[in-house]
């Protein structure tokens, strides 16, 4: 009797198990469908995923597991191309694309005619209740508007349900560490994709120099770069100290910088000051060029530090005449 009870019971537990994975393939297919007659309705064939984000627009692993799962689905119907996810982000990367919106249109474009893509595919997900709320968007590669959408509810199951139990277990507190000393910012300026601070701002002989700090906010490498005739100094009265090419054919805004994301790095601009350094505060124009084209950012209130001051000599004092004997 007991035998038989326990055997009922793994029957039971087999049965919801399996159930449960039928549901999960069952809807994965379901949002699968919907985005390839979305597709189809268009006569697009030749699909970009991107990672989904949680609801804070990160990417998370698993963001990641759902755009690979969708994917899968996608190639297994085949009705559909998709592109392969290592030579998407190779390509984004090598065309300075970290996500899709308006102010990134021109490299959206040039990355879709590089893979000969015909829609970017992003997607977005929400734990609730009844499972994971997955939405997809298609997205004009040549607009970076959406063009159509499919919506499913995933099961809590298979793997998913390991990434969410780890992703929602408790993280252990953060060891206690005594207050470092910091270094004072002297401004800053942040978007969504970097942050920049000004950490000095000094005067050497006939050269301004300022020490930049970038710090990538994203979760895709940055490229930071700047237009180098007109990114330039300005004091109160309107008088302007821009860069010498010569001086800066390395520099941050010929060659830039690349910042892997969550990282940070120190930059430079040496401005000249022959004729006419600046006394009072000034500010800085930085015209960018890259990741976002043509933004202005100015930081003003900056106050340079004192030139160093040579210590004059002492001369040696002079040993006394003594009287020959």
């Amino acid at each position: 009797m007991i035998r038989l009870l326990c055997s009922l019971i793994l029957l039971m537990l087999w049965h919801s198990a399996a159930s449960a994975a039928s549901k999960y393939e069952d809807s994965v297919k379901e949002l699968a469908e919907g985005v390839a007659a979305e597709a189809i309705k268009m006569k697009k064939s030749r699909l970009a995923l991107l990672d989904f984000v949680d609801s804070t627009g990160e990417v998370t692993p698993i963001g990641q597991f759902l755009a690979e799962e969708l994917a899968t689905h996608l190639l297994v119907a085949g009705e559909l191309k998709v592109v392969d996810r290592k030579l998407l982000v190779a390509t984004m990367e090598k065309h300075q694309l970290t996500h899709l919106d308006t102010s990134q249109a021109k490299a959206a474009k040039k990355v879709a005619k590089a893979l000969r893509a015909d829609l970017y595919v992003t997607g977005a997900y929400l734990e609730i209740p009844e499972g994971v709320q997955v939405t997809a968007k298609l997205i004009g590669p040549y607009t970076v508007f959406p063009v159509g959408a499919a919506r499913a509810i995933v099961p809590k199951a298979g793997p998913l349900a390991a990434l969410l139990k780890q992703a929602n277990a408790p993280k252990p507190p953060a060891p206690a560490t005594l207050p470092g000393p910091t270094t004072p910012v002297l401004n800053a300026h942040e978007n969504e994709l970097y942050k920049v601070s000004v950490m000095a701002i000094s005067r050497q002989d006939d050269q301004i120099e300022i020490d930049l700090l970038f710090v990538n906010r994203s979760t895709h490498p940055v490229k930071i770069g700047c237009q180098l005739l007109d990114t330039y100094l300005l004091d109160e009265q309107g008088e302007q100290w821009r860069q010498d090419v010569a001086q800066n054919r390395e520099g941050l805004c010929t060659r830039g910088i690349e910042l892997n994301p969550r990282r940070q790095q120190h930059a430079s601009l040496s401005f000249i000051a022959t004729n006419k350094p600046p006394k009072g505060p000034v500010t800085l124009h930085y015209h960018e060029t890259s990741p976002r084209p043509d933004r202005v950012v100015t930081l003003d209130g900056l106050k340079l530090e004192a030139a160093p001051v040579a210590e004059a000599e002492t001369p040696a004092p002079q040993a006394a005449d003594t009287p020959t004997p």
